[in-house]
């Protein structure tokens, strides 16, 4: 019963902080992407190579957040700081220079590992919140696409415990043992009610193209929820962290926009923005 309850604080802390730095303004939502980078990549380095260089880690960390300021910049201020721009992305490529060098002087049985896992957060981590930056100042679509993550999530759990807890039809047995058919198609159905209601009161667009932004967001979603159980197994850890009482590690919370966001902001750029 504490467990449930500290769940539920801190979810609905969690949804507060997310939903008040998205509204208030683009420095505050800044802020909080550049927070979510720093934790979640401590977190990977902590789940894959907690003994690696700590100079190292924090170059790759570096980089994210020289990328993700990169793109605000770009996106927010006056092109009289583009200087500013320019010598962000040229620090964030030495930064990831020096990873593999600095590699050659820790005498590292498994290089090669090492210097893969210090620069795939930049990707897998950064990229998508680089991405959201240059959406930030239109907070309606981004808030958009969270509901939709949310939905999703609180679908798939409702109909996997309604529908999926004593059925047969697992979803991927052998990475996510709970996660049903039933729960997944739920999640999808979910989202794509909460996509009809943002498109007409929030949004007020196309509702077929929402529509479609919430089966990518729901799959993908689901996929992303699915890489995150499997690069936890291999890591053997439950969590990836414990920063949120009862959820688990921002990693655990943002699993599902990892993957799902570069679509979605692909398909927006395509045929709603331009």
């Amino acid at each position: 019963m504490k467990n449930l309850i500290a769940r539920t604080l801190s979810g609905l802390l969690f949804l507060a902080i997310m939903i008040g730095c998205i509204l208030w303004n683009v420095y505050a939502f800044f802020g909080l992407s550049c927070v979510i980078v720093v934790v979640g990549m401590i977190e990977f380095f902590n789940m894959f190579i907690p003994k690696a260089n700590k100079w190292q880690k924090i170059l790759s960390i570096c980089a994210g957040i020289c990328l993700i300021s990169f793109v605000f910049i770009a996106k927010n201020i006056s092109v009289l700081e583009i200087i500013y721009v320019e010598n962000l992305f040229i620090a964030s490529l030495i930064f990831l220079t020096s990873i593999p060098i600095i590699e050659l002087y820790t005498k590292s049985e498994e290089p090669a590992k090492n210097i893969a896992l210090l620069i795939i957060p930049v990707f897998y981590i950064v990229l998508p919140f680089m991405l959201m930056q240059t959406m930030n100042d239109d907070s309606d679509k981004l808030l958009a696409f969270f509901i939709l993550i949310w939905a999703n999530d609180v679908g798939a759990y409702c109909f996997g415990m309604l529908f999926g807890q004593h059925g047969k039809h697992k979803l991927f047995p052998r990475i996510s043992p709970k996660k049903s058919w039933e729960g997944f198609i739920g999640g999808i159905i979910t989202a794509i009610a909460a996509s009809i209601l943002v498109s007409k009161f929030m949004l007020h667009e196309n509702m077929h193209h929402w529509i479609i932004i919430a089966i990518i967001t729901a799959v993908l979603g689901t996929f992303g929820d699915l890489v995150e159980s499997m690069l936890k197994r291999s890591a053997g850890v439950k969590d990836s962290g414990k920063i949120i009482p009862g959820h688990g590690g921002i990693l655990d919370r943002f699993d599902a926009v990892l993957l799902s966001f570069p679509i979605v902001f692909v398909y927006i750029k395509i045929f709603i923005l331009i």
